[in-house]
């Protein structure tokens, strides 16, 4: 994205007044470093970030795609729909059933993030004594 692009898009998340989660790669502005305005960090240093479009749009269900051609007022009325409207509470009903599904897979010695764990672990124990 552009500079331009960047700063509009910082802009709509703090004029949103809504929590977030935002990472920067380095390479997001073609061309240049990244560089938010100054009052983007004042207004916003108590709520960052963002994560994979890919997986938080298409595989868990709980986020919104943004056009590349960003606007702040696009960005704010998208988390303000987020976190309010129906698509919001949609998303939330979501991440709920992500969260039970992620207790359910690490609550107990029978849960599947154990047992994959087990199984990476004796994996690489048997690839190791038949070497």
């Amino acid at each position: 994205m552009t500079n331009e692009q960047l700063v509009e898009f910082a802009l709509g998340l703090a004029n949103s007044n809504k929590t977030f989660m935002w990472v920067i790669r380095p390479d997001l502005v073609a061309g240049h470093t990244a560089v938010l305005p100054p009052e983007f960090v004042t207004v916003t240093k108590e709520r960052e970030q963002q994560t994979n479009c890919r997986y938080i749009c298409s595989e868990w269900g709980i986020g919104m795609e943004i056009n590349s051609d960003v606007k702040r007022n696009e960005v704010e009325s998208l988390l303000i729909e987020l976190m309010e409207g129906d698509k919001g509470k949609e998303m939330k009903k979501k991440a709920m059933e992500w969260r039970q599904m992620a207790k359910e897979a690490t609550a107990s010695l029978g849960g599947s993030s154990v047992q994959n764990l087990e199984n990476v672990i004796n994996q690489a124990l048997l690839s190791s004594s038949t070497d």
